[in-house]
């Protein structure tokens, strides 16, 4: 990320809070732009920057305003609950390079504003917010976050990305004070997916705070823990840092596709943009909101508007959605918060999210080793029994007291008995930056052999750990 503080100035704000302002343009992280139906493509964002247009001589048909724009910010919109889950739930992440921690009780952000990262034409909204979120998250306990796999890729993500509270407008030119005590670090990534398993596209990360959040300054969002699919035109509600701006609450959202013979993500009209990557999706159950979902992709965010005083970008705006299906809706993408769950509630015990649940009991073994060719040989290993049905978390990240340096990889084997040989079942490289991790559902009862080693030729060492459940 870059940082241009020289050229910065101050734009005065509240007492306790300042936003240091750069002139340079700044890359948003959380950006995942794409239709649902295509693959995913990085926006390159505006190239040239100009003052205010006529309409536009050329227009995309996809958006990520759904008809009317229904974003508010947490002072203007009048639902209790959701500036409640505002105010107390909800976390934006920031670089920890865009942050000014000089002062303590007064936290700033370096940043520029909407209208100069994004090059918006002056009629737009939010022109003057700062941009410092690159992604956004929610509280689901007392010292854990629910995010989007995408945001938080492993542990250099994890060390350089702050979790922080407050980061919403109390007025149309004022920001609500942000202290070290609304900071958080990213102590661990306990359980990440962002990849296709079995035909269901996962893309959610809970994260562990470096601390618990006082219940005097925040409370957990309340959870959707059943495993059944939404049913069309539920109301949802959004709430997160849309271009890295300050929280918006969109309220005026609904399900348009349910994917319910899958239950990885569900599809709405939320108008959302890159920086709410990671935003709890709330939806509107027998007239309460229960955190359902992890805004995770969707649509193009902005748009070039050409004239004749040159050009500048527009929020990109649909007002036909046209036929919305499973298996292709040109909308935004949903994942379900209950895979997460399940996948924390696999290797972690918590009364909250986890009721019933019996205490995961990790067991360990060390390795130190080099020149494995991708863990083909002088690996460590140990063999474990799986009954069919049995689930096998294993891992050099993401399982509790797993730990290592270097490049590792993991490979699971069958035995055979009628061979008396083993015949690789599943292998991991890089599932937390370069450690591994693989989650293995037996389908025969029999005897599995871990395998861990290096990528490549390189030299690792550490600590497996593998549960079965």
């Amino acid at each position: 990320m870059l940082l241009d503080i020289p050229g910065s100035q101050l734009q005065q704000g509240p007492p306790s809070m300042q936003v240091i302002l750069t002139h340079v343009r700044r890359k948003l992280f959380g950006v995942l732009l794409c239709s649902l139906s295509v693959a995913c493509v990085q926006d390159s964002g505006p190239v040239t920057k100009g003052g205010d247009t006529s309409a536009p001589t050329d227009t995309l048909r996809q958006g990520v305003v759904y008809g009317v724009d229904d974003r508010k910010d947490y002072y203007a919109h009048s639902d209790a609950t959701l500036k409640k889950f505002t105010r107390e739930s909800t976390v934006a992440l920031v670089d920890v390079a865009d942050l000014d921690t000089s002062n303590p009780s007064s936290i700033g952000f370096f940043s520029q504003t909407l209208q100069e990262a994004q090059g918006l034409c002056s009629d737009q909204r939010f022109l003057n917010d700062p941009t410092a979120a690159f992604c956004s998250g929610t509280l689901i306990d007392n010292d854990l976050v629910l995010t989007a796999g995408h945001c938080v890729k492993g542990p250099l993500s994890c060390a350089s990305t702050r979790f922080v509270f407050k980061y919403y407008r109390t007025g149309a030119t004022t920001l609500e004070p942000v202290t070290s005590e609304d900071v958080f670090r990213c102590s661990r990534v306990v359980v990440r997916n962002a990849s296709t398993v079995g035909g269901r596209q996962l893309d959610y990360a809970i994260v562990q705070l470096d601390r618990p959040v006082s219940a005097l300054r925040a409370v957990p969002a309340p959870v959707r823990m059943d495993s059944v699919a939404l049913s069309t035109t539920t109301q949802l509600a959004v709430i997160g840092s849309g271009s890295g701006i300050p929280f918006k609450i969109d309220s005026g959202g609904k399900v348009l596709a349910s994917r319910a013979s899958t239950l990885d993500f569900f599809v709405g009209d939320t108008d959302t943009f890159g920086g709410n990557s990671g935003s709890g999706v709330y939806a509107k159950i027998d007239g309460s909101y229960l955190l359902a979902g992890i805004l995770v992709r969707g649509n193009k965010d902005y748009v070039k508007r050409i004239g004749p005083a040159g050009e500048c970008y527009v929020v990109n705006v649909i007002t036909s959605i046209g036929s919305c299906t499973d298996a292709i809706c040109s909308a935004e993408a949903i994942n379900y918060v209950r895979p997460a769950i399940d996948a924390y509630c696999a290797v972690a015990t918590n009364t909250r999210l986890c009721p019933g649940q019996g205490p995961a009991t990790p067991v360990t073994f060390d390795f130190a080793t080099s020149g494995t060719n991708n863990a083909t040989r002088n690996t460590v290993a140990q063999n474990v029994t799986l009954s069919a049905g049995e689930t096998l978390y294993v891992g050099t990240a993401m399982v509790m007291y797993a730990t290592a340096r270097g490049d590792t990889y993991l490979r699971l084997d069958r035995y055979e008995t009628s061979t008396n040989t083993y015949t690789g079942v599943a292998n991991n490289d890089d599932a937390y930056d370069s450690l591994s991790y693989i989650r293995y559902t037996a389908k025969v009862a029999g005897t599995y052999r871990i395998r861990v080693g290096c990528a490549r030729d390189s030299a690792c060492a550490g600590r497996v750990s593998y549960i079965i459940r």
